[in-house]
């Protein structure tokens, strides 16, 4: 199959799963959305973004071979590099924390003595010995 009938995306000769090309071009409309909303023309966003005006077309674009740098970037122009930054949170990534939960154990017991440590003269009476460093 030749390149131009190839309907697969690439990026520096690996495959591009079709729903991610989807998802990475639907980032690039939106982004140029968001910057023609704060009337940033693509000369200063460019600009700001320390790359050349071909850079964030690729990236509005949504070209799978732009770089997360330039991604941030032009979030950061946005004002919306939090976003990024809280993407993959564990406090609200609801399987991780489900998955999480199931390796809980069900109860928790206590550990109990053997009868030879207990009245081994080395036993401290307290029983300090058994409590976590510092309680």
């Amino acid at each position: 199959m030749t390149a131009s009938t190839d309907k697969t995306a690439r990026t520096k000769g690996s495959a591009v799963h079709p729903s991610i090309a989807r998802g990475i071009a639907r980032l690039g409309q939106d982004i140029s959305r968001a910057r023609r909303a704060r009337r940033i023309s693509t000369t200063d966003m460019a600009a700001r973004m320390g790359v050349g005006r071909s850079t964030l077309h690729r990236l509005e674009q949504g070209d799978p071979g732009v770089s997360l740098n330039t991604l941030a970037m032009a979030l950061s122009v946005l004002g919306l590099f939090d976003r990024l930054a809280d993407l993959v949170d564990p406090a609200s990534d609801e399987l991780g924390l489900m998955l999480a939960e199931k390796t809980l154990p069900k109860r928790i017991t206590s550990r109990r003595r053997n009868a030879s440590s207990e009245n081994s003269p080395s036993a401290d009476a307290s029983g300090a010995d058994d409590a976590p460093e510092g309680w």
